[in-house]
């Protein structure tokens, strides 16, 4: 503390009075030595203290004792907490809480495990740290700007660590501990359509039919049971019932892998995919993390100081990292699509950017360096024919450095054997990728072996934004036999045999006319096949623009399929297309306009309006004309997405016949807490169970509605990758109220997982609390029901709003240096009264 001379000398003058006297001066240089003195002596800490005088309440001291306390309610031991970095769910664990022994806080310890866990590199610390190292750590000195936060509420415990801390570890991990099984359940999906039609022409009939569609599945602890059958009827044919697929599979959690028993289908990698029953063990890439998926190149560049290196495709944003100078190398970027090259700007730090670009192309065959992708399967074929031989297939997949992949795949039975070999490559011309099959068939005596050549290319052109999807190619030689024509030679099915695929070709591409489009976009689809044994070919192409002019958006389409093998029949198709919204909203209705003109079946016109009535409800109406026998046709049809199933209906009318349809979709699941209705749900969804509440005012965030036995179906959930689980409270009532919204789980593929919300019902409301001396009570104050349980803490104007069980009991209200109790008794409540107002007198 200075106060300078010159300034007392003035102060003590006669002519201005000052307030500062002799003795009060000698006072304040005391004090100033003094806390001189003290700042420079190290002092013991103290709790935190906040100060309230600027708080106005009613001219009384506030106590926020209930609100600011120093300390906390979590005894030191050893808790289970999900572990969050950066925000990020990385783990669960149990952690060790300790009480500091001046401030008397209880906090997490953090030793060098925790933080290896977390993804910490402990040699960049200085000092650095040992894995072994036990001792609690203070954080904040040890990373700047790091942090340590938990909620005890919902068990969490938060790390904020800096980026440059952090390891190079993979994006999007999640430790497979998370990795929920769910719970025991069983549901059903079904899928039902009627329909009936009456013809009044020359030999007019009526045709009545139904189908039901069903996808069963059971869930009890890790295996997953799932069947896809049908039934079928039509006039005059017996019921049809079928079985298409009886499948249990579960996880293996080790090798990121799937094992599957029964009817199923091979991979398609290499071999056409086959349906067999049997067995098959093949890796879910679902299980990786994002930047473990798929392929992508590795990035390699050098900075000249701390950069910031950023990785776009397609004008998208991919990556974006901080580096030190020197050289760096990217591992974990995942493009947002297939293809396109990428581009890659660092930024000095100075602020001069150097860009440059690498090629970028995915195709089956393309993985990421080190990653294996494999499946062996072992059963018995299943193609539909009379024949059923057992075989055994297997593949494997290895990208063996940065642009390279390898591939192989056998399949073997008693008469048959297949081998692969495979290579793809990314080059600055596109992605690459040709593969070469082997294959040896015994029938009866005849042996046939042969050659099928396949080649795979792929490549956006960014400058003329052009994108080449896929261009296909396969040759096979006359003595090449698939597994499918093996099984067709056995059965001597001498028609199929004529069938065999000699050559094909697919390319689909897509060309943007203008930066996003602005002249519109057009597309190309086309493939060729030949046949041995047959003269002529088969084929299609498609090709197609579309655009929008002002409001109104136009597609103009042509389309050819062509067979000139003997007997084969060409058509070409020609449409042209117009929508227009009729208003400015979002679900305003639309006009459209469609007019076509097939080869053999004239022009026809067709027009109408599509929208909704109200969010769940849409309806078409059209009316259309055909010039090939000059009728005309009326329809309209009708859509409701209902909180437990989908319906549809739909009636169409013209000079010579009637038709109606109806339809439903939806599941049933039956779990350990009852039976819900659900629209249909997907292989992995999840159940959100609130306590304590039951009825329709909660919805989860899909629309669903809480069942009475306090059970919503969410329909679909991603495996492996953190599932956010809310309920959507706008029609929650004032007399209820959840301890938290949002939960988040981590299901595997198929489960069933649930989420348990904690809900309270009672009687909304707020009171004024007098004291004795006629004041209101203290801001801050808090306010306990009978058994001592916190309800509430007073606002400054010495009221209170609460949640109570019973329309009559105890409070007590308390305060730093006092308390009372006030006796409440509630009036029944009235219709559309949020809570109720009352006064009470503490004593």
């Amino acid at each position: 503390m200075r106060i300078r001379s010159d300034y007392l000398l003035r102060s003590a003058m006669p002519r201005r009075r000052s307030v500062l006297k002799p003795g009060c001066l000698l006072i304040l240089l005391a004090l100033a030595e003094w806390s001189r003195a003290e700042a420079e002596t190290p002092a013991a800490p103290t709790l935190l203290a906040f100060n309230t005088n600027f708080i106005n309440s009613a001219g009384r001291p506030a106590d926020l004792s209930a609100v600011l306390g120093a300390g906390n309610a979590l005894l030191p031991g050893s808790y289970r907490v999900d572990l969050l970095v950066n925000g990020q769910l990385t783990g669960r664990r149990d952690v060790v809480f300790v009480q500091d022994p001046v401030s008397g806080r209880v906090t997490p310890c953090v030793d060098a495990d925790l933080l290896q866990t977390a993804g910490v590199q402990l040699q960049s610390l200085t000092p650095p740290l040992s894995a072994d190292d036990s001792a609690c750590l203070d954080l904040p000195a040890l990373m700047d700007q790091a942090a340590v936060d938990y909620d005890s509420t919902r068990l969490q415990l938060k790390l904020s660590i800096p980026q440059a801390f952090l390891s190079r570890s993979a994006r999007g991990y999640i430790d497979p501990a998370l990795w929920d099984e769910g719970v025991a359940a069983a549901y059903v999906n079904y899928q039902f359509n009627a329909s009936e039609s009456r013809s009044s022409g020359v030999g007019g009939s009526n045709n009545r039919n139904a189908f039901l569609g069903l996808q069963n599945g059971v869930n009890l602890g890790a295996w997953r049971l799932r069947n896809d059958a049908t039934l079928s009827w039509a006039d005059g044919q017996s019921m049809d019932a079928r079985s298409n697929r009886l499948l249990l599979q579960r996880d293996i959690t080790a090798w990121k892998s799937q094992l599957a028993l029964g009817e199923q289908y091979t991979d398609p990698t290499l071999f056409d995919s086959l349906r067999f029953r049997g067995a098959q063990l093949a890796s879910d890439d679902g299980m990786l993390p994002d930047s473990e998926r798929g392929y992508a190149p590795v990035i390699r560049g050098q900075a000249q100081s701390n950069a910031v290196v950023e990785v776009r495709q397609n004008g998208y944003t991919l990556y974006r990292a901080n580096v030190p100078p020197g050289p760096f190398e990217l591992t974990d970027i995942f493009p947002s699509g297939s293809n396109g090259d990428l581009e890659i700007t660092v930024t000095e730090a100075d602020g001069s950017k150097r860009v440059t670009h690498q090629a970028f192309s995915s195709l089956p065959l393309m993985l990421r360096k080190g990653r294996w992708q494999y499946s062996a399967a072992i059963g018995e074929y299943q193609g539909g024919q009379n024949v059923r031989p057992g075989f055994a297939a297997g593949t494997l997949v290895y990208g063996i450095g940065d642009d390279s992949t390898v591939a192989a795949g056998l399949q073997f039975s008693a008469d048959f054997q297949a081998l692969n070999l495979g290579v793809g490559t990314n080059t600055p011309l596109g992605a690459l990728s040709l593969d070469v099959t082997q294959s040896l068939s015994r029938v009866q005596g005849q042996r046939q072996q042969g050659q099928s050549v396949r080649l795979l290319y792929a490549k956006t052109f960014t400058r003329t934004l052009t994108n080449l999807t896929l261009a296909a190619y396969r040759y096979s030689t006359d003595g090449y036999r698939s597994f499918n024509d093996h099984a067709n030679d056995l059965a001597g099915n001498s028609q199929a045999q004529f069938g065999r695929s000699r050559s094909r070709i697919d390319l689909t591409t897509q060309q943007d006319l203008g930066r996003e489009r602005r002249f519109g976009s057009l597309y190309l689809n086309l493939s060729q096949q030949s046949y041995w044994g047959q003269s002529g070919s088969t084929g299609s192409v498609g090709l197609g623009y579309g655009n929008n002019w002002k409001r109104m958006g136009y597609n103009f389409s042509v389309s050819q399929s062509r067979d000139s093998r003997p007997g084969g029949v060409s058509s070409t198709q020609a449409m042209l297309t117009f929508t227009v919204p009729l208003g400015d909203k979002p679900r305003s209705p639309r006009l459209y306009s469609n007019l076509s003109h097939t080869t053999g079946g004239g022009a026809s016109l067709q027009a109408g309006v599509n929208g909704y009535v109200g969010e769940d409800t849409s309806y078409s109406v059209q009316a259309g004309h055909s010039s090939r026998d000059g009728s005309s046709s009326a329809g309209i049809s009708v859509n409701h997405s209902a909180d437990f199933m989908q319906l549809s209906a739909a009636y169409n009318a013209a000079r010579q016949y009637q038709s109606g349809s109806v339809g439903a979709s939806g599941a049933i699941v039956v779990h350990g807490g009852g039976v819900n209705l659900s629209r249909t749900v997907g292989d992995t969804f999840a159940l959100l169970q609130v306590e304590g509440l039951s009825g329709s005012e909660l919805r989860a965030g899909d629309g669903g509605k809480l069942g009475r036995n306090g059970y919503v179906v969410q329909p679909y959930a991603q495996p492996y990758r953190v599932n956010s689980l809310n309920l959507d409270t706008r029609q929650l009532g004032a007399d209820a109220e959840l301890d938290d919204t949002v939960k988040q789980v981590v299901p595997r593929r198929g489960a069933v997982v649930k989420g348990v919300f904690k809900a309270r019902r009672g009687l909304r409301a707020q009171f004024t609390l007098l004291r004795p001396d006629g004041g209101t009570a203290p801001f801050g104050a808090s306010v306990e029901d009978s058994e001592g349980k916190p309800l509430g803490i007073v606002d400054p104007k010495g009221k209170v709003l609460l949640l109570l069980k019973q329309d009559a009991g105890r409070l007590a209200v308390k305060w730093r240096g006092g308390q009372c109790v006030a006796d409440y008794r509630l009036p029944p409540a009235k219709a559309g009264q949020f809570y109720q107002r009352r006064t009470l007198n503490c004593d």
